[in-house]
């Protein structure tokens, strides 16, 4: 069955530009989104994505004030190339603070956090739409 240009599966170019397309971009912090609401964020695409503040509210009661200043939402979670068990991770000082307390998980260190698929559960329970999974090579 012949593929039409805009099907093409060997086209990597356009399939990776494709996949690429729902990132959230412009993060905001969470002390803007505490302080000003409007629960949404905007993608590559410029689709408009809203959530629930109820990760709001929970992010509020266990960050530090430092913590609501940097921290940038929705929380990036990346597949770990590293990891011999083909896990995730996140990376950044903020960011791994504030999964760590999630997680109740000691840190080793202070900008890289290993990730498991339990976790992930975790992370939708507590704080649903409020991190993105990022399929890197």
């Amino acid at each position: 069955m012949p593929y039409g240009i805009e099907d093409d599966p060997r086209d990597v170019t356009r399939m990776l530009a494709s996949m690429n397309s729902n990132i959230p971009v412009n993060r905001r912090s969470l002390a803007d989104y505490i302080d000003n609401g409007d629960y949404t964020y905007s993608t590559k695409s410029g689709e408009t994505i809203s959530f629930e503040p109820q990760g709001i509210e929970y992010l509020d009661g266990i960050c530090t004030v430092q913590e609501k200043l940097t921290l940038r939402l929705p929380i990036f979670i990346s597949t770990d190339p590293s990891s011999e068990s083909g896990g995730w991770k996140a990376e950044g000082r903020t960011e791994v603070a504030v999964i760590s307390k999630i997680l109740n998980r000691r840190v080793h260190s202070d900008d890289h956090i290993s990730i498991y698929y339990a976790d992930i559960l975790t992370l939708k329970k507590l704080i649903p739409d409020l991190f993105f999974t990022l399929f890197l090579p």
